[in-house]
């Protein structure tokens, strides 16, 4: 995808380099990038996605595993409290106003159709369900395994869609959504082949599909079977976390950005939910930072907040306004031709007003 690309982070610092009378050296041996501009210098870090064990990890150097490059940064990674327990985060989020699902203690105390989850993070593997109301499924493996810290919790589950907002400061920077990956009925195949169909198209197989009872638990929940045969042109969607796309990721910002196509009403909402952010964490960083903040777009549009990353992927468009806070250059991406390739999105006439980044 877009942001996983990393000529696109290359791009983008040369299109601003370009424009300011900038300067910007790679040291191939640790990945630092070396910035200079206004008579000013810094070092970026380097941050790349480890698989280790079958997990995912976020590390600072190139080294067997890792698999994927996800940005350069002005400062070493570093948690902050609101990161570090989705709890304290809701606790901190329901504080301030802005909206986050209602979660209980144990399953057995949901008042609404809910999830399974611990309170760190987990690339969004330490999670399970959804299930009904009343419901008390026993606790699987993927939250019990030795090693977990946090603590278990249930969350009322909101339909709607994926919604991943990365803030520098206080301004939105880039804005992805997702839909849950649904099959269509057709009145002959099998939901179970036509899953495995579409994982097929992606790369996965569904016989060894290591999340396959996570995928089961989503039927389970719109009651059906992985050997029914649904009528021609139902939907069943058979995930719902960030990440379990199985549809083409955007390779441009204008593909990736999901703000430019957005309700100005939503668009207030990731405003108020930025502004928040940087004041939370001002005690713990007193300059700005990069953070994403993951949440549900409900059928209504109404955002609800569920979690905060401190170290997340940096979209190759964050280092504009990055810039401006180090270098006081401008935050709009300056280069004409970069600014066509990856900035230009289909828009509606009253959804078209300017991207705050």
């Amino acid at each position: 995808m877009f942001t996983h690309i990393t000529m696109n982070h290359f791009r983008a610092i040369k299109a601003w380099a370009d424009a300011h009378g900038g300067e910007a050296n790679l040291d191939i041996a640790t990945f630092q990038l070396e910035v200079k501009a206004n008579h000013r210098y810094y070092k970026l870090l380097p941050q790349f996605i480890h698989e280790q064990d079958g997990r995912l990890t976020h590390v600072g150097s190139l080294m067997p595993g890792t698999t994927a490059f996800i940005g350069w940064r002005p400062y070493a990674p570093r948690p902050l409290i609101l990161a570090t327990d989705k709890l304290t985060f809701k606790r901190a989020v329901a504080a301030a106003g802005l909206a986050t699902p209602d979660h209980w203690l144990t399953a057995r105390e949901a008042r609404a159709d809910f999830i399974l989850k611990r309170s760190v993070g987990s690339f969004g593997y330490q999670l399970v369900g959804p299930y009904h109301q009343g419901e008390d499924p026993p606790v699987p493996n993927a939250l019990t395994s030795p090693n977990m810290g946090g603590k278990i919790f249930a969350e009322a589950f909101i339909p709607g869609d994926i919604l991943k907002v990365w803030y520098w400061g206080a301004r939105p920077v880039h804005v992805q959504t997702q839909t849950a990956p649904k099959v269509m009925g057709n009145g002959v195949s099998t939901i179970e082949a036509l899953i495995a169909e579409r994982m097929g198209q992606f790369g996965e197989q569904w016989a060894v599909y290591r999340e396959r009872e996570q995928v089961l638990t989503c039927l389970a929940y719109q009651g059906v079977q992985p050997t029914d045969t649904l009528p021609e042109g139902t939907p069943v969607w058979f995930d719902y976390r960030y990440g379990r796309h199985f549809a083409p990721y955007g390779t441009s910002e204008a593909q990736d950005n999901a703000w430019h196509a957005m309700h100005e009403a939503q668009r207030e909402q990731l405003l108020q939910a930025g502004a928040w952010l940087a004041q939370a964490i001002q005690p713990e960083m007193r300059v700005p930072m990069l953070c994403a903040m993951d949440g549900v777009i409900d059928t209504n549009g109404k955002v609800w907040w569920l979690e905060l990353n401190s170290n997340p992927i940096c979209p190759p468009n964050a280092y504009f306004e990055m810039f401006t806070s180090l270098f006081g250059t401008s935050s709009k991406p300056p280069d004409a031709a970069y600014a066509r390739s990856v900035r230009v999105a289909p828009a509606r006439p009253a959804e078209a007003a300017e991207a705050p980044a």
